[in-house]
């Protein structure tokens, strides 16, 4: 008899405090910088043009640092973008954004090769490399560490996993970061585009 009132009495307070006590806040899945930097000037490389500071100028643009041969980061990370540039489209319109992944391996990467790559994931989708100095350049400017390691029996390619948002005046603004729930950031976005 005991234990069924302290049962009971154990499913009452549980119920009460599920009401008062407040639930946890969800973290903002973005990382918005207190103040937008400015990108110092940077050279890439596209199939269709070449890619600098005046390619970001006009639309808000987000960008992926990957390379080609990622077995399975790199991919993942494209699909999640794709996703997102979806559900942007229903939440944000006609708004123009540009999606861009910047491959930190141009030795093996072609400029060619990095477009069409890109372009499988969404037709948008532009693809971008470059020297090593133009690309530390830019990974600089978003906070992006990359290294590679072109020994023949032992290459390897490490890179930060993040997608770096870029406003229309060409100033890193913020960021986030692969596992997002797309519907939740595009509302977030579209908030801000």
């Amino acid at each position: 008899m005991l234990g069924l009132l302290l049962l009971g009495l154990g499913v009452a307070l549980g119920a009460l405090l599920a009401f008062v006590v407040p639930r946890p806040v969800m973290p903002q899945a973005i990382e918005w910088l207190a103040t937008p930097r400015s990108l110092t000037a940077f050279r890439l490389e596209s199939d269709q043009d070449v890619f600098t500071n005046q390619s970001l100028a006009g639309r808000w643009t987000i960008l992926l640092f990957g390379f080609m041969h990622c077995p399975d980061i790199c991919p993942t990370g494209l699909a999640q973008m794709a996703t997102l540039a979806t559900r942007l489209a229903e939440h944000a319109g006609e708004s123009d954004i540009a999606f861009v992944f910047v491959s930190v391996d141009p030795g093996r990467d072609s400029v060619v090769e990095v477009g069409q790559f890109a372009r499988h994931f969404d037709a948008s989708f532009h693809g971008v490399t470059g020297s090593e100095e133009q690309l530390a350049r830019l990974a600089g400017n978003l906070g992006v560490q990359f290294a590679v390691s072109p020994v023949p029996d032992r290459y390897t390619v490490a890179h930060s996993v993040t997608f770096s948002i870029v406003d229309p005046q060409g100033n890193f603004t913020g960021r986030f970061r692969p596992g997002f729930d797309a519907g939740q950031l595009a509302k977030e976005l579209s908030l801000r585009f």
